[in-house]
């Protein structure tokens, strides 16, 4: 956990373009593999430390991506199980190099050991990965989109006559992009790999702050259409819907603004791989049949984390909810725990694509109760209600949290806590 930032480190990106140039014959694969391997120095660290055994127990980040891998469970890993991964990832460019890299004797599979041994090869390019798909993607989170979540969260505002809110209360960056450019110094590029939150295996649990809950909550993805003078803000298409989790901190100390709850570095968001595509978020689209669940995995037992909570059911949707979206982006006011977003648009460099996490369910009794420990195990589901009316059974939920491929009708985030 506390190496993870290192995994950006700016020579180790421009090893692996050594490394590509070099695989072309099977001479220059095996140099490849000991060029990269060298530069991240992972054998020497763990031989350092001592360490004689990989397990779950003993290396949790590097077990959460293993078993997302190892989709047989055979403990396993082999090299198409490799070029699986990088092709879902969109990173089929980087997988003989890294086939080499985790098999160089060509046995056909590693263990896990050697897995662990070259793990930040592993994460640099899931990372990379991430980052192509997120260059020039903005963050936006919807706060209060559900009622009496905000009141459960302790970030609720109670109006003096104690009426329910009619529209949610304000918007969030969680995410800015900032465009690398020839002037930008080293310093600042690592910055913002630094910051990037979103994963898809695990969650890093918050060095500082307390009592971290999930956010089970669907996200939207838009493209954003500009003004031709480039003001403001017209209109938001979407285009996907996938399941996400706003990870937050309840308890910060010297905390103002409810953004700083939500992004404390790499690894502190996470969203499905799968998503369900749509045109419209219209009232009658497809996105009417989207009910959101979440499950939290403590030990052996599964617990329910939040009541299930059709999309239609939000207090703003469908096409009112992106008009009032727009009008937060353009509009919304340094006030309060709030902040400015559109300004922020200007410093990324007028991202063309959003994400917005647009809003978390309620929690169950065991949810309000419990806050998450490193080692539990979260699942955020979105399922379609008229292929699940009652919700996806009870062994479906328990395949997802063994990372098997989610049924036709459910996209699924599994993470982990470390």
């Amino acid at each position: 956990m506390d190496d993870h930032l290192e995994e950006w480190n700016l020579g180790i990106i421009f090893k692996m373009s050594q490394a590509r140039r070099l695989h072309r014959s099977a001479t220059g694969l095996r140099r490849a593999s000991g060029l990269l391997s060298t530069h991240i120095g992972v054998q020497t660290r763990f031989a350092a430390a001592g360490v004689t055994s990989y397990t779950k127990d003993s290396h949790p980040r590097e077990f959460a991506v293993w078993k997302k891998l190892d989709r047989n469970g055979d403990g396993m890993l082999t090299r198409g199980e490799i070029r699986d991964m990088c092709r879902k990832f969109d990173a089929s460019a980087h997988a003989a190099v890294l086939e080499w890299i985790l098999d160089p004797k060509e046995k056909g599979f590693t263990d896990f050991h050697h897995f662990c041994e070259n793990f930040r090869a592993v994460q640099m390019v899931r990372n990379t990965a991430r980052l192509k798909h997120w260059h020039r993607t903005f963050g936006l989170g919807v706060a209060g989109n559900v009622a009496g979540h905000m009141a459960q969260a302790g970030e609720a505002e109670h109006p003096a006559d104690g009426a329910a809110p009619e529209l949610p209360p304000a918007v969030f960056t969680f995410y800015a992009p900032h465009p690398h450019t020839v002037d930008a110094s080293e310093a600042e590029v690592l910055h913002r790999l630094e910051s990037f939150p979103v994963t898809h295996a695990v969650i890093d649990y918050p060095r500082v702050g307390g009592n971290v809950q999930v956010e089970p909550e669907m996200g939207l993805y838009c493209d954003i259409v500009y003004t031709k003078d480039g003001k403001a803000v017209e209109r938001l298409v979407p285009r996907r819907v996938a399941a996400f989790n706003d990870c937050s901190i309840r308890k910060l100390d010297g905390s103002e603004k409810l953004s700083e709850k939500k992004n404390w570095g790499f690894g502190s968001k996470g969203i499905s791989l799968r998503s369900f595509r749509v045109e419209s978020i219209s009232k009658g689209s497809y996105v009417d049949q989207l009910c959101l669940a979440s499950y939290i995995k403590r030990g052996d037992d599964i617990n329910q984390y939040s009541i299930p909570a059709p999309a239609r059911n939000y207090l703003l949707f469908h096409d009112a909810l992106l008009d009032w979206i727009v009008d937060r982006i353009n509009n919304q006011k340094d006030s309060d725990k709030w902040e400015e977003i559109f300004p922020v648009l200007l410093q990324s460099d007028y991202p063309s694509s959003v994400w917005v996490a647009l809003g978390a369910g309620e929690y169950t009794e065991w949810g309000q109760q419990n806050f998450l420990q490193a080692k539990d195990e979260c699942v955020v589901m979105v399922y379609d209600e008229k292929v699940y009316p009652d919700g996806p059974a009870l062994d479906i939920i328990r395949d997802l949290f063994q990372d098997s491929d989610a049924p036709e009708g459910v996209i699924a985030l599994h993470q982990t806590f470390v």
